[in-house]
């Protein structure tokens, strides 16, 4: 018995001595993985550097939201902690809330007007025949996506100034002229900047509910024209479904975005510069543009630690909309979701 154990035991050592632990292939896959795709990786660097330098790294100056900041450096010792006083004062302070709902308010009208007509914009572009003056419309509603706020506000004085193209057409028609810059006027605003919203970005959305019309399954429209299906009933039965997945992510992303604002159509257009700029002020001034006036206008007392804390609240709550939003349209339909 003990011969027996002996050559089990010297099986063991010969066995123990000969192993070699095997090859890590899932490393090597990935490392090959990484080899094939380098160039995809090369591509997507500047935009990674991008997000680091102007989206990660400026994190750090979050602090100052929980800080009542002077000046630099950022950690010094005349910079003093304050906690959440800072964002007392938005909750609080009554014109804040006034501008919050202004935000809101224009916002819902732009998301939940602008995307339906968007959306009834793409699906007649698709139903023109004539190829050649479908890209042109494409170029002319595109085109003032490219234009600066700061070019518009020229056109808009143009307009609507007391010797504007409005106004003088009114006096043409024996009607009494409207002053836009005054705070009488405050109530056509809104219907304003929903023009000149729907004028500036609307074009870039139909692009982008035509671009996904143009993936629909030709045949299945071909299908429907031999069964006896009129224009409309193809659009509203297989088209307006076929959108349903671009308009949910247009909406979840416009959603998030609810309390922020298009910051250079708010200030450039009611000519928050000049002397009629307290007159609308009331009427149209939006987060964005409080957060700017908090650190640049000298009638008002510099506070970046207010501005801070403002744009802080407004990142959370877009994010918290955001994910809400996009539960929902997960519950009414899985695959429309973006998350």
């Amino acid at each position: 018995m003990s011969e027996l154990a002996e050559e089990k035991q010297a099986g063991a050592q010969i066995d123990t001595n000969s192993y070699q632990p095997p090859t890590n292939t899932k490393m090597r896959k990935k490392l090959n993985r990484l080899y094939r795709n380098s160039s995809y990786l090369l591509m997507c660097l500047p935009i990674v550097i991008k997000t680091i330098i102007f989206s990660i790294v400026p994190m750090l100056w979050i602090v100052m939201a929980f800080q009542d900041y002077k000046f630099p450096p950022l950690f010094g010792k005349q910079n003093v902690w304050v906690g959440f006083e800072n964002f007392e004062y938005f909750f609080t302070s009554g014109e804040i809330w006034e501008i919050v709902g202004n935000t809101i308010g224009l916002n819902m009208m732009f998301i939940f007007i602008g995307t339906p007509l968007t959306a009834i914009m793409a699906l007649f572009m698709n139903e023109m025949m004539n190829r050649g003056m479908t890209k042109v419309f494409q170029t002319i509603w595109f085109i003032p996506y490219l234009i600066s706020w700061s070019v518009a506000q020229y056109c808009s004085w143009g307009i609507m100034e007391s010797n504007g193209l409005i106004n003088t057409l009114l006096g043409h028609l024996g009607l009494e002229p409207i002053d836009f810059y005054s705070a009488s006027s405050t109530g056509w605003w809104p219907l304003i900047l929903f023009l000149w919203n729907m004028w500036k970005g609307q074009g870039y959305s139909v692009i982008l509910d035509y671009a996904a019309l143009q993936s629909l399954d030709t045949g299945i429209m071909e299908a429907a024209e031999l069964d006896g299906a009129s224009r409309l009933q193809r659009m509203w039965y297989i088209e307006v479904p076929h959108l349903r997945k671009i308009v949910a992510i247009q909406l979840i992303m416009a959603m998030g975005g609810i309390v922020k604002s298009d910051f250079g159509m708010f200030w450039f257009l009611p000519k928050f510069e000049g002397n009629s700029a307290l007159e609308l002020k009331k009427a149209v001034e939006v987060l964005d543009v409080r957060i700017y006036r908090l650190v640049n206008d000298p009638r008002i007392k510099t506070d970046y630690s207010k501005a801070t804390a403002i744009g802080l609240i407004q990142s959370f709550v877009g994010m918290t909309i955001m994910l809400i939003t996009n539960w929902i349209v997960k519950k009414l339909d899985e695959e429309s979701a973006f998350i």
